[in-house]
């Protein structure tokens, strides 16, 4: 009998989220977490179920990159820690693609955990179980497509009628619930207005300079002016050029409403995609809107008119990266994501904390490097491997993926077949034109949404024998990561290393290395490692 405990995962479905946005006010708001940790509870008891963990999964995301609790729910159902999973439905383990879907079925049936839900418990070691749940999670793909296009189909018409569709208001602003209509609005708060009237004021007028004469401020100075001035921003206790910009450029604040500014786009960059939100300035729609204008469209416009003249420097998508830290290290005053600083000719370049707020001391890229490979190092001595390794689930979930390029393959077969009968019928004057013309185009557009889900599946097979190489040489001899560290040459290259094995490094310094009694390599930097201990 299998004496391993169960763990409890729960997410909100986006039907939950409706749900809880339409149950009135803070007393009787729907808690559709509690509710279910309740439920699965319960669940676990009457089937005598030994519980050791509750996951919540509190972000949204309809991928496995994107939430963070099913990432370390998988690596541990690898590692064979559980002996099985409680939810409410499959459902709220993926709806993700094909790829996702697949990495999870093939995670739970290879490691031999089971999954319970209040209507049924699947066995992935029972070909029905199998059959059935994997039929789940492709129902649930569907049925998330469709009720995605009906709410984005309903946020753009709600848009059109000059109704607020966003989560969060613009700052000046509070959401508010139309009365006796659908939708939402926006209400002014009359002390925050103020500060945006300012922002406009100081961006197109300026203060008076020692002669009297008015001069403009740029973003970074009117963030530095109102820091100075102890004015609060949305999200922080302080304010970011960039904060300043998005204030100048939004048109809420002349009446409008913007739609399609920042759609996201999704790449595939090396094997991975890649989540961007580009600028589409010329092609979003701008109606007028039901809220009360802060500023006057002539003062909105003449702003726009000196951002487009003197626009701020932005910075596009890195496909090769220069910093093999990146995204790995983290402020430990503020938070946020330290960046790569490129040094002027014959400078070095530096790690520093962007926030102009921050006091976190910068240090030259190669300094930090150096002590992130000795404190990795240092852990990797003393690591020790769990006694159920990753390397044969990783090459079963491998070879789901090529069964599952093979099956698209003979797919694409089949088309190229069928094109080809299509040229004998329109030679043979069975097909005229246009019923050949239109045969050809829907065969063509079939083969190439085949030829896409293979180019999908082949670039995770890629990553996947990465992460096989790397499982392997680690679990012979952890040492050997840094051994194939040191052998790599593109900082692209290590930075996809290190993510195999670094949650994060967090980092502090207090001193600049410029002060005689402090040596530049003087900062801390804590280390969490991905892998388990």
């Amino acid at each position: 009998m299998n004496s391993l405990p169960y763990f409890i995962y729960l997410r909100k479905s986006r039907a939950d989220i409706e749900a809880e946005m339409r149950s009135g006010d803070e007393e009787n708001k729907i808690d559709t977490l509690e509710r279910h940790r309740k439920t699965l509870v319960a669940l676990a008891e009457k089937l005598q179920l030994p519980v050791g963990e509750i996951y919540e999964e509190v972000v949204s995301g309809d991928t496995i990159a994107d939430r963070p609790v099913i990432q370390q729910v998988l690596r541990e159902v690898e590692q064979g820690l559980w002996a099985g999973g409680i939810v409410m439905e499959v459902e709220r383990l993926a709806r993700g693609d094909t790829i996702d879907q697949g990495i999870i079925a093939q995670t739970f049936k290879y490691s031999d955990t089971k999954i319970v839900t209040p209507m049924k418990t699947y066995d992935p070691m029972n070909e029905f179980d199998e059959e059935y749940f994997e039929f789940g999670l492709f129902m649930s793909r569907r049925e998330y497509k469709t009720i995605n296009r009906r709410l984005q189909n309903g946020r753009y018409a709600s848009a059109k009628e000059g109704n607020f569709v966003g989560s969060i208001a613009p700052f000046g602003y509070e959401k508010y619930k139309l009365t006796g209509e659908k939708g939402h609005s926006l209400r002014i708060i009359p002390e925050k207005a103020e500060i945006v009237k300012l922002i406009f004021d100081l961006y197109t007028k300026g203060l008076p300079d020692d002669f009297g004469n008015l001069r403009r401020l740029g973003t970074p100075s009117i963030a530095k002016y109102l820091n100075e001035k102890g004015y609060k921003s949305h999200r922080h206790d302080y304010w970011l050029a960039g904060t300043v910009k998005d204030i100048i450029t939004n048109p809420a604040y002349c009446g409008k409403i913007r739609w399609g500014y920042q759609k996201q786009v999704k790449r595939m960059v090396g094997g991975k995609i890649v989540k961007t939100r580009p600028i589409n300035d010329e092609n979003c729609m701008i109606v007028d809107g039901k809220h009360e204008a802060i500023v006057s469209t002539e003062t909105w416009e003449l702003a726009n008119d000196f951002m487009k003249n003197n626009p701020p420097s932005t910075i596009g998508l890195q496909i090769e990266i220069k910093n093999p830290l990146a995204g790995l290290i983290f402020c430990k005053c503020c938070g946020r994501k330290m960046s790569y600083r490129a040094g002027r000719p014959g400078k070095l370049d530096y790690l520093v904390c962007k926030s102009r707020e921050c006091k976190n001391v910068g240090t030259p890229i190669w300094i930090v490097e150096e002590r992130a490979v000795a404190v990795l190092t240092d852990w990797l001595k003393r690591y020790k491997i769990k006694p159920k390794g990753q390397t044969s689930s990783l090459k079963n979930m491998l070879g789901s993926i090529d069964d599952s390029i093979k099956v698209y393959e003979k797919e694409k077969e089949k088309y190229k077949l069928m094109l080809n009968k299509a040229f004998e019928a329109f030679e043979q004057g069975t097909y005229d034109d246009e019923q050949f013309s239109g045969r050809t185009n829907e065969i063509r557009k079939k083969t190439k949404e085949i030829t896409d889900e293979i180019a999908k599946f082949e670039n995770s097979r890629m990553n996947l024998m990465t992460r096989i190489e790397t499982t392997k040489a680690t679990s012979a001899n952890p040492k050997a990561i840094m051994d194939i560290y040191k052998e790599l040459g593109s900082a692209q290259e290590k930075n996809d290393l290190l993510k195999q094995v670094v949650e994060k490094f967090v980092y502090y310094k207090e001193k600049s290395g410029m002060y005689r009694d402090v040596s530049v390599d003087d900062f801390e930097m804590d280390f969490y490692p991905k892998l388990v201990q």
